[in-house]
């Protein structure tokens, strides 16, 4: 019996995640797992040959599920529904699963089978057959699936390090714009197509549809910041392994941002509003 320590529960949590976007739920997804292995291991109604990967195995179909479980209720989402992002570092790990938050959100608009394919083989290198095995597909099916997501979804090769000081320059010139008034200096950082996500859940302001283009975002900000009674206050804040930032008005958490960056420019905003997926409280400035 595998030993269940802090590396494999974070590795399990990390699954869960890519897979559902959610963390109390990715929380409870690995521990559901994790008491199915030892439940299986201690009566011994089946033979493990492999540890480990039985519990990923396990964690990817608990997490199917739950996915097709709640299709219903995702469908029903008002507007553009975004993944849970993580700032409490106790969830982060460092190896073998990428985090980023574009990978994510990529994730997330997949099928859940789409999602355990491309985890399964970019991640734990799943051959095509056990891909099958788990997923009850095909071996074409799993490769046809694979190759046009690969195609579709660019895991990260970057160097994290150098691409967070260019996210950390970009996100002190947003706040120094958006501090002054002046939000069309930006406009010289954002891409041409850019686009820009925003997720209220129906229950703040928002963007129900995804936003394309230069003049629709500065729209969109103008728009968003013309409503505060008091000037936005910003902290500078790792969220998903890379640097992102809080929006505070007064005391109260609005906003968490994150941005995808191409060489010095910004391809992507995403602000997740939704008073559901912030749990945080006052974070006073560093």
């Amino acid at each position: 019996m595998i030993k269940i320590d802090e590396q494999i529960q974070q590795l399990l949590f990390a699954t869960a995640y890519k897979m559902t976007g959610e963390i109390a739920t990715s929380k409870d997804i690995s521990q559901e797992a994790i008491a199915k292995y030892i439940q299986a291991n201690n009566k011994q109604v089946i033979h493990i040959k492999n540890h480990r990967s039985y519990l990923i195995r396990t964690t990817i179909n608990t997490a199917i599920d739950y996915l097709n479980q709640s299709k219903k209720e995702r469908g029903a989402y008002w507007g553009t529904w975004l993944p849970e992002p993580i700032i409490n570092s106790e969830y982060s790990i460092d190896y073998q699963l990428d985090l980023s938050y574009g990978i994510t959100v990529l994730l997330s608009q997949l099928s859940p089978k789409e999602r355990a394919v491309f985890i399964l083989k970019e991640s734990f290198d799943y051959t095509y057959e056990e891909l099958a095995q788990v997923l009850n597909l095909t071996n074409a099916n799993c490769r046809k699936i694979y190759q046009r997501l690969k195609a579709k979804i660019k895991p990260s090769n970057r160097t994290i390090l150098a691409e967070n000081k260019t996210k950390e320059r970009i996100i002190h010139a947003f706040i120094k714009a958006s501090n002054t008034g002046q939000l069309d200096t930006l406009l010289s950082i954002l891409k041409e197509d850019i686009a820009l996500y925003s997720d209220g859940g129906g229950k703040v302001s928002a963007a129900k549809n995804i936003l394309y283009g230069i003049e629709s975002c500065r729209k969109f900000l103008w728009g968003l910041y013309a409503k505060f009674e008091q000037t936005p206050r910003f902290v500078i804040q790792e969220i998903n392994q890379e640097i992102g930032f809080l929006t505070y008005v007064g005391e109260e958490l609005i906003s968490i941002g994150l941005l995808e960056v191409e060489g010095e420019q910004v391809s992507r905003i995403y602000f997740i509003r939704n008073p559901d997926k912030i749990h945080l409280g006052s974070i006073k400035d560093a």
